[in-house]
């Protein structure tokens, strides 16, 4: 998949993912079906465009196997595209890079925070916390900052914020960030409110304290900007477990950014009344691979590659089925990822998926 489309259809998610929160889960106190949910969407949207479940159905399928391929030389095999970085794609690394290096900024300071301590201070990271013991409230400060160390939610945060460098361009990962952020404070002051008297009398703690900012990666037990929200989740009354079900919706989510993501999918019925073909058909295939190709190996020999033609012709899913060596199998996807788009296979009069398989047969000594 090119990388604009990666990005394309991993933002689409991450955004129908995150819509599905705030319209039906936000306000449920099911604090850690929630916070399972928000790791599950951000993990699925990233992974989603590489998902590859067309083993579930059986897709229309062709045999085609080329004539000998005589591989040009390297002098005559021109630019290679696959080398050439189009300015966007170095706007992008640079922005990693970036990201990579603010990241590795905020690791240090927060290790630096936990070495040199200050009047003040309440925050985790990892399984360290950092109280200061003359603070009042001591004992529920504590209990809630061990939640934090015992649920693991660093790890939340480390991975939010390493899909932030990759995906630096995308606002929507913050707003994943700051919801997680948001639930670990629930969680740990449903938990800190067992030392309290009563929940308003934690709401009185968390009102009066005025500790230090602790550092942007750790959990801190008071943030101005999350008081008011969790103040008010305090107040809320426990949800019902009936209402568990509207996690189950999410199933049929997932099944339509799936097939949005992968369209055309057919049924059980395999045959197909028009096959996929290459404009100008199997010779104009046939000069295409002799005209590309490049020689990348000394070995003869025949690599067998299958990949889908899309409803809109485009190739996908090029797979290599019988190798000759790695770098004879590189080449032969290139050339197959690389072709212009194909006419779609018909079943019915309408476009269909199908698959093909094609064998190319290196023969670098006849040139």
């Amino acid at each position: 998949m090119a990388p604009q489309f990666y990005f394309l259809w991993s933002g689409v998610s991450l955004v129908m993912f995150y819509l599905f929160y705030i319209l039906l889960l936000k306000r449920e106190t099911f604090f850690v079906f929630n916070r399972v949910y928000l790791l599950v969407a951000l993990c699925l949207s990233m992974l989603m465009p590489f998902l590859d479940l067309s083993w579930l159905t059986v897709l229309p399928k062709v045999q085609l196997i080329t004539n000998t391929l005589a591989v040009v030389g390297v002098g005559k095999s021109g630019n290679n595209p696959g080398k050439e970085l189009s300015w966007l794609a170095i706007v992008y690394w640079i922005g990693v890079v970036l990201g990579a290096i603010r990241l590795s900024i905020k690791i240090a300071g927060v290790k630096k925070q936990l070495t040199v301590t200050r009047d003040g201070d309440a925050f985790s990271f990892w399984k360290t916390k950092v109280i200061d013991r003359k603070l009042p409230g001591l004992t529920v400060i504590d209990a809630h900052e061990n939640i934090h160390v015992k649920q693991l939610h660093t790890f939340d945060l480390l991975l939010v914020e390493i899909f932030g460098v990759f995906c630096w361009f995308n606002p929507i990962v913050y707003a994943y960030r700051r919801s997680l952020k948001l639930i670990h404070e629930y969680l740990a002051d449903e938990y800190a409110c067992k030392f309290t008297e009563s929940k308003k009398q934690y709401a009185m703690l968390l009102f009066l304290q005025n500790l230090n900012a602790g550092p942007t990666l750790a959990n801190t037990f008071y943030d101005t900007s999350l008081l008011e929200s969790r103040i008010k989740m305090l107040q809320r009354n426990r949800s019902n477990p009936s209402r568990l079900w509207k996690y189950v919706l999410c199933l049929p989510l997932i099944a339509i950014l799936y097939s949005f993501n992968t369209p055309g999918i057919t049924g059980n019925n395999n045959k197909v009344d028009q096959a996929a073909s290459f404009p100008g058909g199997f010779n104009a295939f046939r000069k295409y691979l002799i005209g590309h190709a490049k020689k990348v190996s000394g070995r003869n020999g025949r690599v067998t590659v299958s990949f889908v033609v899309e409803t809109d012709g485009a190739i996908s899913n090029g797979k290599i089925e019988k190798s000759l060596d790695q770098a004879s199998d590189k080449e032969a996807l290139r050339l197959i990822k690389s072709s212009q788009k194909w006419k779609p296979a018909l079943q019915n009069g309408e476009k269909v998926r199908s698959a093909y398989q094609i064998a190319i047969n290196f023969n670098p000594d006849n040139q």
